[in-house]
């Protein structure tokens, strides 16, 4: 008796782990968002021209994702996250080095480009005593870690309206010592991959019982340093990271909701 008791029991647990989970979390659902805002490269690595240490002129980053994420209960979903981004960031100033030498106008300008997979935490609440499917919108705030492999770097030195080869060391400045040669590929500057935090915070606003729009302010900064070993070794260096501050617009669907 006891044991058709204990069998009955495990029964209803393992039915009740399968059903209720599907009732009260929101399920299967997947987005996509278009990004768009300042994307920043900071501290600039100077390769030892410290002297020529360059203004910030601020450029637009953009890039693209795809989320598919799953609701673990009514508030939490753990996403993947795929997509592309690039950060652009352009370096600016003028001079007058003396020793003889003329005034001088320098221009830096740097393009990474990123393909990114990730882990997110999603986050939602209609702030209701309990989820409540015909709400028209939600607060959603995600967070988490994305892996970025970078495809394409794009990195140009110019003086006096000159392109000049980089790194290099810049006049008035002698060569002696100095520790680095002109590249031919300029993704050999930088890391093959970066590790980012990101965080979203926002909301949705459905248009059907399913389809929301989800639009959010997205923040952004690289955990690790960007800059590729072998050009870390001057004195004075520091670490460069990229950054991304802007908007986030996307189209989300709740596969269960509704």
């Amino acid at each position: 008796m006891k044991l058709i008791q204990l069998r009955y029991s495990a029964f209803i647990l393992i039915l009740l782990f399968f059903i209720f989970p599907l009732q009260a979390q929101d399920g299967l659902q997947i987005s996509v968002h278009g990004i768009g805002g300042l994307g920043l490269v900071s501290p600039q690595n100077h390769y030892d021209n410290s002297f020529y240490e360059l203004d910030y002129k601020f450029k637009i980053g953009y890039g693209g994702q795809l989320n598919v994420g799953y609701g673990v209960n009514s508030n939490l979903a753990v996403l993947l996250t795929t997509g592309y981004q690039t950060f652009h960031q352009q370096y600016k100033g003028d001079f007058r080095p003396g020793l003889g030498a003329p005034p001088q106008s320098h221009l830096k300008d740097i393009n990474l480009d990123y393909i990114n997979l990730g882990v997110l935490a999603k986050y939602t609440t209609t702030f209701k005593d309990s989820y409540v499917y015909g709400s028209k919108a939600q607060f959603v705030v995600m967070g988490g870690l994305i892996a970025g492999k970078l495809i394409d770097a794009k990195v140009s030195y110019n003086a006096n309206g000159e392109d000049m080869p980089y790194p290099s060391k810049l006049i008035p400045y002698s060569a002696n010592g100095y520790p680095y040669a002109p590249i031919d590929n300029d993704k050999d500057l930088f890391t093959q991959w970066s590790l980012s935090f990101v965080l979203n915070i926002g909301g949705d606003i459905f248009i059907t019982p399913q389809l929301a729009f989800s639009p959010s302010f997205q923040g952004q900064i690289s955990i690790l340093d960007i800059n590729n070993k072998n050009f870390r070794v001057h004195d004075a260096y520091k670490a460069s990271r990229t950054m991304f501050g802007g908007l986030n617009l996307g189209l989300t669907y709740y596969f269960n909701r509704g």
